[in-house]
């Protein structure tokens, strides 16, 4: 339905929710973005991924053609936000946190038909079409399937040249866990690749997993300061070929602690296509904040006064995000398929547009 495409200006106030019922989730700007990042047991309207973003990039036989991060211009206007930290504040311009002076896509059409987004992304220079399906599991009558604390996300690119080309979809997360640095792991099982991240304090952890056959990855961004991870990152993320790795070991040093050093990971695929034909890479992010307490009238244990807290319901389900992560990629065809089943029968019904923009 052309009513539930959104294009141009009408994007912009776009933020589709992406995770399980009562696990806390993810906005997916109308632009592509990540943002509203509310994975702290908590509302946290407003706030951003901390540059985690997806990025591609297309190669003829190991010469690089392009390369740009997945999404579509940032928001006028450009002047920057109220209230936020350090230089990310109005009058500081564009927050560095949407990659502003990195290549982007010059459109997105983004249609929103719940619990499935769509978004298409269009650029003269990028050889090839992009296009993103975005969901969580959202299947009536199965509540520990629609309660995975993860966001789904599945790349198609059409290769639109006359040669064959290798293209590479990068996901960079940023581990928001972390306080005085992450820990990366990495993990290879039964044809899934991810990068689990944890934290010294032991607060929760994130995942980012892929089911591709190709993959490579950096543990870690280059800790620098003021603009050196990005930059670094966005050099190497254009070299031709594979990332290589970089690991750090142990909590970071004080010199290496500032509001630009966050400690962030990379997950790429990579996959050769020719002439014509489309390829495809699904990556799965997930989160574990098991403990919960209620922060706004606080109660405290009579023995021990410590803050009274609870278990999540979906930390029930999965020791980590690790274990959810695996669970989203074993069973995405399974999950996907009921979850557009519910969508289907919603879209397709007799029921007026109207009825069906405000119920989804």
């Amino acid at each position: 339905m052309d009513r539930f495409v959104y294009k141009k200006e009408k994007t912009r106030e776009i933020s589709f929710p992406l995770g399980g019922i009562g696990t806390g989730c993810v906005g997916l700007a109308g632009n592509g973005q990540l943002i509203d990042m509310e994975i702290f047991n908590r509302p946290n309207k407003g706030s951003h991924a901390g540059m985690s973003h997806f990025a591609v990039k297309a190669e003829e036989k190991g010469n690089l053609l392009d390369a740009r991060v997945i999404s579509g211009d940032s928001f006028t206007p450009y002047t920057g936000k109220y209230n936020r930290p350090h230089f990310n504040s109005y009058g500081f311009g564009s927050d560095r946190a949407s990659l502003a002076g990195l290549p982007h896509f010059r459109t997105c059409d983004f249609k929103g038909e719940f619990p499935i987004a769509e978004l298409s992304f269009a650029e003269e220079k990028f050889p090839g079409r992009v296009t993103m399906t975005a969901f969580n599991p959202f299947i009536p009558c199965n509540e520990d399937d629609s309660s995975i604390p993860g966001a789904f996300f599945e790349f198609e690119v059409e290769n639109t040249s006359d040669k064959v080309l290798d293209y590479t979809i990068a996901f960079t997360m940023n581990n928001l866990y972390a306080e005085n640095g992450g820990i990366h792991t990495s993990f290879s099982d039964r044809g899934i690749h991810v990068i689990h991240m944890e934290n010294h304090g032991q607060k929760g952890d994130l995942c980012i997993g892929t089911d591709a056959e190709k993959t490579s990855m950096q543990q870690y961004w280059y800790r620098g300061n003021w603009f050196d991870n990005l930059m670094t990152y966005w050099k190497e993320f254009k070299y031709p070929g594979l990332l290589k790795n970089r690991i750090y070991e142990g909590e970071k040093r004080a010199s290496d602690v500032n509001y630009a050093a966050d400690d962030l990971a990379v997950l790429a695929a990579h996959m050769t296509i020719n002439p014509g034909d489309t390829g495809k890479i699904r990556f799965v992010l997930t989160w574990n904040r098991p403990y919960f307490y209620n922060y706004w009238n606080p109660e405290r244990d009579e023995e021990s006064e410590k803050k009274r807290a609870w278990k999540n319901y979906y930390s029930r389900l999965f020791e980590n995000a690790k274990t959810s992560n695996f669970y989203a990629l074993e069973n995405w065809d399974r999950l996907y398929g009921l979850t557009d089943l519910f969508r289907k029968t919603l879209f397709q019904s007799s029921m007026p547009e109207e009825a069906l923009d405000a119920v989804s």
